[in-house]
């Protein structure tokens, strides 16, 4: 499964650190990096190579080593991880293969989410992780009636479904669970749980619970979970701009919530939908 929160660099020891310490809090999340892509891959790179080296040629038409590079990111931006060496190589060479095939139709393609993966950088961590949501949305969705014409995932999402694969489908609402999501929840719950000053590390039995009550929950409960990565960094930028009044006064409240309530969850909820509608009343 992949893990919403990668591994980053433990923040300077400021002031404004020292309120995070022994919270998930500490680290950033991967889409919080100044990159807006997953440590290590190609997309975070800083020196990346010569972006206009041609790697093929068909019928007039050439495939750069930029154009690779952005469908490897773009791919990585979806599984949440970097690429593996030979995960790289086996893409890189589908993508040749397919533009020596048709050319036009791959350069169409590549061109399409060269905007997309070139403007990650300058989005918000929100709004990175909003528009993360959308694309894997309609890109499953898409792949998913494919598979319905009996055609197999394509090179792309075959690789990023290694990584962050659909654990759940509502085919009536269109919407996908993606692993990453799920895992973004229990990270809700680390989160939450931590500013009560306990060390809480998820559980398989949590993500059972969240698969169980996905199975059973409306349209609408299925939907919050599965934009759980979009409410996770919500509630990351909300609890960051707490004064230190009002985080001591949030800390209270959540001690309070967990330790009378029947269902934590619906406390993470609570909280996560608190931090949203904050959110979108200081940026509106």
């Amino acid at each position: 499964m992949s893990t919403p929160v990668s591994t980053a660099s433990t923040a300077a020891p400021t002031t404004e650190a020292s309120r995070w310490v022994g919270t998930p809090l500490a680290t950033e999340h991967w889409l919080e990096g100044a990159s807006g892509f997953p440590a290590g891959g190609i997309g975070s790179r800083t020196t990346p190579p010569d972006p206009t080296t041609v790697v093929a040629t068909a019928r007039g038409y050439r495939l750069t080593r930029g154009q690779l590079d952005e469908v490897l990111a773009f791919a990585e931006f979806l599984a949440g991880e970097a690429l593996d060496s030979d995960e790289r190589a086996e893409l890189e060479q589908d993508v040749t293969d397919s533009f020596e095939d048709s050319p036009k139709r791959a350069m169409l393609s590549m061109r399409q989410l060269a905007g997309g993966v070139r403007r990650v950088t300058s989005l918000s961590p929100v709004r990175r992780a909003q528009r993360r949501l959308q694309v894997l949305t309609t890109t499953y969705l898409l792949e998913l009636r494919r598979q319905t014409d009996g055609h197999e995932l394509s090179p792309l999402m075959a690789t990023v479904s290694r990584h962050n694969p659909i654990v759940r489908y509502r085919a009536a609402a269109g919407i996908v669970l993606v692993a990453d999501a799920l895992a973004a929840r229990m990270e809700q719950h680390r989160l939450v749980l931590s500013l009560t000053g306990h060390e809480i590390e998820a559980s398989p039995a949590l993500a059972d619970q969240l698969l169980d009550r996905a199975d059973k929950a409306g349209r609408m409960e299925f939907a919050e979970l599965a934009g759980a990565e979009l409410r996770l960094l919500l509630l990351r930028d909300w609890l960051r701009e707490l004064g230190n009044t009002e985080l001591a006064r949030t800390r209270e409240d959540v001690h309070r919530a967990v330790g009378s309530a029947l269902d934590v969850d619906i406390v993470v909820q609570q909280l996560g939908y608190r931090a949203a509608l904050d959110v979108v009343g200081r940026t509106a």
